[in-house]
This record gives structure tokens, C-alpha cells and sequence, in this order.
């Protein structure tokens, strides 16, 4: 980042420490990143990673076909490790495989592991980049299709956390900036909760994207995080997730017996990166703890995070272990949870949308975690208010995934095609009919809708694939070989699109 920051002027500290944390260094273009090779048991793919002055390049090989990838930019400070992005075209993708610094080894990316064709088909939205890059700039209407170049700044910049700042640079004044300590506790606490408090859903408000969130306002003027029920109490050790540290520090003692007066920033230097953690958070800790810990406690140690803020494996975080924000007393072991848990919101949003929202989160973890229990409870909410949301594009999409599931492949057809008459330029909700159409037999309107899709995003892998699953059913191969050569002309080089071209 270095002096010539704008904000170098008045706050050099700040700017040259933070040019050190992981923050600052949180998406960069490759550059001396490790080279290596390994192999993907479960689907026999084998990757080979090149990496030099020159850039940075992933190979893939399967079934006798191979593909070469440039890397455009790798995600992630290598605090725990790396992941990495390939531009195609204006779209961008993220790699099936990543480096993990603190075991020093290439593995799959998380949410790959059981993956049985890897190959870089996964989009990159907004959403996953708003935690891990600058600004991000997406082009309206798509998944992972952006303006270039991408990113407006490429690491996580200052405004993030102290809201926009031209008015700031212009005059600077503390009252045009936000400072999160100043501020009330609510908007203080959102400034971080914004990218570690990831909870089990992030429901955007109606009309309303993740991205709207500025520093200043409480996270539910824009979204509604839904998390776990944990009024009953939650033993500690329960399994972690990798974005869960607001979760976890709100069920320790030290922050419920505070007052909110303890935070993130209690503990934490944004502005700069610990050299010595050990004894710069045991210092942290006798801060509070001091005068009674010598006689509460057997000999002191001098790495109290070592015992009470153990480093343990995520249940979503790939191949390395992370912080327990819990700080118990006595550590326990990971403990799973049931399904079939509660879900709540983090802060309630308000009353006009909190039945809306709550029944978004529980068909969202409903489909990801394939529970009935979180999909039925969503559907009862979103029918309370489908009155008053028949023309929320998200409710209809939602309340029609559920009714396909229980077979109802019509009516849920009528829902995704008034979710297009709403917003008729989104590609997705095209392949969300096509889908329904195709179940419920009208296979017409399901390829005309994949191939409206097609139209307007040639980058929909998913489309391409469903549009060729249909004439395989037709028993028209020749037409199902002519769309995977369509997706070639769009993805190349991809491996699965050419073995299935090659097996029609």
C-alpha cells in the first residue's frame, strides 16, 4: 500500500500497518506462489501447478482430456491459505483446488472435496467477493460477470470499514468518516459482522443487495444474518464454522459480561498485524483478567489463546484450522450439532420483512444441508406472506423450489414464470423454469427457456448441461453433442463438457 495511500497524509501509522495485515493482502495478482502437483482421488483428476515470472498456471487432466488455465488473481492473505481466480472472457471463475500455507500442501477448494468432475465451472459472485477483495464490479443481472477491470481496488480498502470517503479526503473532518470505536454498539458491531458474522444464511432485504451495506448502519437496514438457535446454550468445542468468530465470541463469558462494551476491536489492531500473537493477546488478557487470574488459576501460562481460543477445524473450512472465538474456559473437543436446528435471526430485521426473511434462510439451509424440516418451516412462512409478497421475486423462487421438490412441477412453473415477468433479466430464474417445465414434461418451454438463458449469459454452465440432459431424454444425441460444442466455444478447454461431448 505504502505512503503514496491517500490517507498516507494524515494517518501513516495506520496506513503502513495495515499494508502489513491480511486484510491488505486479501486478492492480488500471482506472484511467487508455489508450484506443485497432486491428485484428486475420488475423481481421478490430476492438477499440476505452474507458477513463475511470467504468471501462473493450472492443469487439469481426466478421462484422457487436459485443460490449461491462466490465473488471474489469487483470493485470500495465506494466513490459513490461498485460492485462486481465472478471468474467461469478462466473467470470473474460481479454481477447484487450493494451497494451504499453515500444511503446506495444494488440495481441493472447499466444497469441492466430493466433487466428481472438478474443473473451473464454479462462478465467483459479488457476494463471495465483497469479504475478500476491494470493490468489486459486478455488471447488473449476472452471476460473475464484471466490469474491467474487476475490482475498482483489489484488496479490501479503507472505505470498507469507514464507510466512503471522497468527502473525507476532500475536507477532512471527523464528522464526514466513521470511526467504528465511536459509534453506537449495533453499528460499531456491524462494521465487522459485515464479513465475520457468515451465520447459516444472509438474506438481502427486498430490493436490497449485500453489497448496499455501508459502515454506519446496523446490518439489518440492508440483510438479515440467520444463525443456529443457541438459547438452550451450546457446549463448548460444537463444531465451528470458518466465518463464524462474531458467533462464537458472543457466547463467551468475557463478551456477555461486558455490557457491550467488549468487541472485535477490544482485541483486535485492524490498523496493523501482530508479530508475536502469544504475548500480545495474553497481554490483552491480563488486561481484564490480571489481578484475580493469579489466584484463580494454576500457574499462569504465557500463551493463553494456546488453551482457551484453541485453533480447530471448520465443518466448512477445507484443509486447516482455525481460531475458536469461544474463549472457554475449559476446551472440549468438536461436538456435531442435529439438522434439524432452529434457526434465528442474528438481530431481528424489521417487522415488515422478518417472517420474509426468516422463511428465505430456512429454505436456503433447507436445500443446502437437503433438510425437510428447514424447508417445510420456510414454506410456512413465505405462505403467511405471499400475499404481501407476490411480487418479491425471491419468495416465488423460493416457495416453487419447495413445491418441485414435493413433486408439483406446474404450479411451481407458475411461480418461477411470474419471478421472470418481475425481473425479467435475470438468467437463473430461467433455468429455475426450464427445470419445472422439464418435470413436469413440457420439455418446449423448458428448452426455450435454457436457451433464453444461453442468450443472455453464455457463461451458464448449468444451462448448457440441462439443455443437453433434454435431448439425451429425447434421444436426440446429435443435438445434445451441438450444445455441449456451443458451451466449448464459450469454456474451450473445459474437461467435462469434452468427455461428454466425446461419450455421445
Amino acid at each position: 500500500m505504502g505512503l503514496v495511500h491517500p490517507c498516507a497524509t494524515c494517518h501513516p501509522k495506520q496506513v503502513s500497518g495495515y499494508a502489513r495485515s491480511g486484510m491488505a493482502n486479501s486478492l492480488f495478482r500471482p506472484d511467487k506462489q508455489p508450484s506443485g502437483r497432486f491428485t484428486h482421488a475420488l475423481s481421478d483428476t490430476r492438477f499440476t501447478i505452474q507458477s513463475a515470472a511470467t504468471g501462473m498456471r493450472q492443469r487439469i487432466e481426466r478421462n484422457g482430456f487436459s485443460a490449461e488455465y491462466r490465473i488471474d488473481y489469487v483470493i485470500g492473505s495465506g494466513n490459513h491459505g490461498f485460492g485462486y481466480l481465472a478471468q474467461i472472457g469478462d466473467y470470473l471463475f474460481q479454481s477447484p483446488i487450493a494451497y494451504y500455507s499453515k500444511r503446506g500442501l495444494w488440495d481441493m477448494a472447499p466444497g469441492y472435496e466430493r466433487d466428481r468432475d472438478p474443473d473451473f465451472t464454479r462462478p465467483v459472485t459479488e457476494e463471495c467477493l465483497l469479504c475478500h477483495s476491494g470493490r468489486p464490479l459486478p455488471v447488473k443481472g449476472t452471476l460473475n460477470r464484471y466490469r474491467q477491470p474487476p475490482f475498482a481496488a483489489e484488496a479490501i480498502s479503507c472505505d470498507r470499514c469507514h464507510g466512503p470517503t471522497e468527502a473525507h479526503l476532500a475536507q477532512p473532518s471527523a464528522r464526514n468518516i466513521v470511526n467504528p470505536a465511536k459509534i453506537a454498539a449495533r453499528q460499531r458491531d456491524s462494521v465487522c459482522e459485515q464479513c465475520h458474522l457468515g451465520g447459516e444464511a444472509r438474506i438481502p432485504n427486498p430490493g436490497r443487495r449485500i453489497a448496499d451495506f455501508q459502515p454506519g448502519q446496523t446490518l439489518e437496514e440492508v440483510f438479515s444474518v440467520y444463525v443456529f438457535d443457541t438459547s438452550a446454550g451450546v457446549a463448548a468445542g460444537s463444531a465451528i464454522k470458518v466465518v463464524s468468530h462474531v458467533e462464537q465470541f458472543a457466547l463467551s463469558a468475557c463478551a456477555r459480561r461486558s455490557g457491550g462494551k467488549m468487541w472485535c476491536g477490544s482485541c483486535h489492531d485492524p490498523h496493523d498485524k501482530v508479530e508475536n500473537p502469544e504475548s500480545y493477546y495474553r497481554a490483552k488478557c491480563l488486561g481484564c483478567h490480571g489481578s484475580a487470574l493469579a489466584q484463580s488459576h494454576a500457574a499462569p501460562a504465557e500463551n493463553c489463546i494456546g488453551c482457551h481460543m484453541p485453533r480447530r477445524q471448520a465443518r466448512d473450512g477445507g484443509h486447516t484450522a482455525f481460531t475458536d472465538h469461544h474463549i472457554a474456559r475449559s476446551p472440549v473437543g468438536a461436538q456435531a450439532q442435529p439438522l434439524q436446528r432452529k434457526l434465528v435471526a442474528w438481530r431481528e430485521p424489521p417487522p415488515a420483512v422478518a417472517k420474509r426473511n426468516l422463511g428465505l434462510a430456512n429454505i436456503l439451509v433447507g436445500e443446502r444441508d437437503e433438510s425437510a424440516f428447514h424447508m417445510d418451516a420456510g414454506f410456512r412462512l413465505l405462505a403467511d406472506v405471499y400475499e404481501s409478497s407476490s411480487n418479491d421475486p425471491a419468495v416465488l423462487t423460493s416457495m416453487g423450489l419447495v413445491i418441485l421438490r414435493k413433486g408439483g412441477p406446474a404450479e411451481a412453473a407458475r411461480l418461477y414464470e411470474r419471478a421472470l415477468t418481475l425481473d425479467p433479466d435475470y438468467a437463473p430464474y430461467h433455468i429455475n423454469a426450464a427445470t419445472a417445465w422439464k418435470e413436469a414434461g413440457d420439455f418446449a418451454k423448458a428448452i426455450r427457456h435454457l436457451e433464453k438463458a444461453i442468450e443472455m449469459d453464455p457463461s451458464l454452465e448449468r444451462a448448457y448441461r440441462k439443455l443437453g440432459e433434454i435431448y439425451v431424454q429425447m434421444k436426440q444425441p446429435a443435438k445434445a453433442r451441438q450444445v455441449f460444442e456451443r458451451y466449448l466455444k464459450f469454456m474451450p478447454d473445459n474437461v467435462t463438457a469434452r468427455s461428454a461431448m466425446d461419450a455421445q
